[in-house]
């Protein structure tokens, strides 16, 4: 993964640059339908790497062509549109909008790619398997399979698209679409600075980090009493914070300490800005400590974890105060990182206070640029201080002309009132979809509480439910959560854009007749 995010990213990004002058002039339709060939191409060829498992479960070889056809026609059907594009005019260019539409086309055709095996294999319904490929690519980690009865192949393509989900697809296909090599869509958070000379080292350098979490947690994993296979993919979801298990019970199978100690520095892991993960790993301890969102981070986990603590121990989830800190703690953790893996039976039996505080710490999230979904701690703090700033600004004294200034890696910077509106406008965007998506979930049969909770769950990438969207849910509540999946995983913003940019290429491709 890391080579094919290398040479596309290094050899196609001097041809891009977002937002320059003569974007359209230059006809974006043959540079666009290159980039979705390559990344489809890889997206293909990805989704064979299944296959690997069939050495240790020979039983289950008669499942191979349920994903050699999709992968090989995927890689193929990328390979024609790549080569089967006109050469781009000199100095094509993709305007920011154009580049957003080819991502949202690249995830929409990898959801379906990932969603046939399912489909191939009997397993799942049509809209049953692209919720599931969406969740997985998300890294929501609903589910609608039945995990036990699950072949091992299918575990491990369910654990092969949280991976992909978590950061590598993210960072391969804007390394197609941005000029600097792979962070267009993981700057929607708000920021966009680089520790290296350039944005793709410091992408590879992400991918690197990643990669190396998911090989340590594995190994810690199988040390820990865990067998191989169940080390791989547990790994593999808990770093991106995908939560998809190999087991019903999530976590609580193993009922083990060290198990779910290791799988909470993994989570946390996976939740923290990968660029502070950096900084750590150079020793800069101090830029790691005071940067805004690290404080806020490790002190919601503290703070929560005692009062949920609390809740289950009065609620009899718990049954002493021992076991109520270890649960809470693992709860909180997994929803902040919106990870979803469990070790208490249910969510759908604990009561709304719960429900209310678990639903808050979907709705913020952990931190920017890390695998986890929600708000993001970053933009929650921006827009709470330019609340302050607003009110103090108002009613305070207004003798005082103040500034907000925040630590940013290590550095003090002050805030712009772009930087503030972009933050309050996100926030406010988000509940609006929250709100949306509970009404239609509501439509669709659930009550007030399932509706909210599940639905911000979906948008929030966390993966815990009531119960509403599952196995038996029809189609309409499964399409309606696969929808708030994938807004919440693109930023919402990057996702409107690119549907918009592309209904406007297919109106004008319609009125001039190609």
């Amino acid at each position: 993964m890391t080579v094919m995010g290398k040479t596309r990213g290094d050899n196609l990004a001097p041809a891009i640059a977002l937002g320059e002058p003569g974007g359209e002039r230059s006809g974006p339709g043959p540079l666009l339908a290159r980039y979705v060939g390559v990344a489809v191409m890889f997206v293909g060829l990805a989704g064979l790497a299944p296959l690997a498992v069939l050495p240790a479960y020979p039983d289950e070889v008669a499942l191979a062509p349920c994903f050699i056809f999709p992968g090989i026609g995927a890689a193929m059907a990328g390979y024609l549109v790549y080569f089967a594009s006109p050469d781009p005019a000199p100095g094509a260019r993709l305007t920011r909008g154009q580049a957003a539409a080819c991502t949202v086309l690249v995830w929409v055709l990898a959801i379906a790619v990932y969603a046939l095996p399912y489909v191939a294999a009997g397993l799942l319904s049509p809209v049953q398997a692209v919720f599931e490929s969406t969740s997985g690519l998300t890294t929501t980690g609903l589910s609608v399979v039945d995990v036990d009865a699950c072949p091992a192949i299918f575990l491990f393509h369910r654990s092969l698209t949280c991976y992909l989900g978590g950061v590598g697809l993210v960072l391969i296909l804007t390394c197609v679409v941005t000029q600097t090599g792979g962070l267009g869509v993981y700057n929607a958070e708000g920021h966009t600075d680089h520790l290296l000379p350039s944005a793709a080292k410091t992408a590879r350098m992400i991918l690197l980090i990643y990669n190396g979490l998911i090989i340590a947690g594995a190994v810690a994993y199988w040390a820990a009493g865990m067998t191989p296979f169940d080390a791989i993919n547990i790994s593999m979801c808990a770093v991106p914070t995908g939560g998809f298990a190999t087991h019903g019970e999530s976590i609580a199978y193993w009922n083990s300490l060290v198990i779910e100690a290791i799988t909470i520095v993994l989570m946390v892991a996976g939740g923290t800005n990968f660029l502070l993960l950096f900084l750590l790993l150079r020793g800069k301890l101090k830029a790691f400590l005071t940067h805004i969102e690290t404080p806020l981070y490790f002190g919601t986990i503290a703070v929560m974890a005692l009062v949920v603590a609390g809740f289950f121990l009065g609620q009899g989830v718990s049954g002493d105060g021992a076991e109520a800190l270890r649960q809470g703690t693992f709860q909180v953790v997994s929803i902040l990182t919106s990870t979803g893996f469990q070790t208490i039976p249910s969510f759908a039996d604990l009561g709304p206070a719960l429900l209310f505080l678990f639903g808050l710490l979907m709705l913020v999230g952990a931190e920017a640029r890390s695998t986890s979904g929600g708000i993001k701690l970053y933009r929650v703090a921006v827009a709470s201080l330019g609340l302050g700033h607003d009110l103090h600004e108002r009613y305070g004294n207004k003798r005082h002309v103040t500034s907000i200034k925040i630590n940013r890696f290590g550095k003090r910077s002050v805030l712009t009132e772009v930087d503030v509106a972009e933050a309050q406008t996100y926030v406010v965007l988000y509940l609006l979809l929250c709100a949306a998506g509970a009404f239609a979930l509501i439509l669709c049969g659930a009550t007030l509480q399932e509706a909210v909770f599940d639905f911000i769950s979906c948008l929030g990438s966390t993966g815990v439910g009531t119960g509403f969207l599952g196995a038996e849910s029809g189609p309409a509540p499964l399409l309606i959560g696969g929808a708030g999946m994938l807004l919440g995983r693109l930023e919402i913003i990057p996702l409107f854009m690119g549907v918009g940019t592309l209904a406007s290429m297919i109106r004008k491709g319609v009125r001039h007749g190609r």
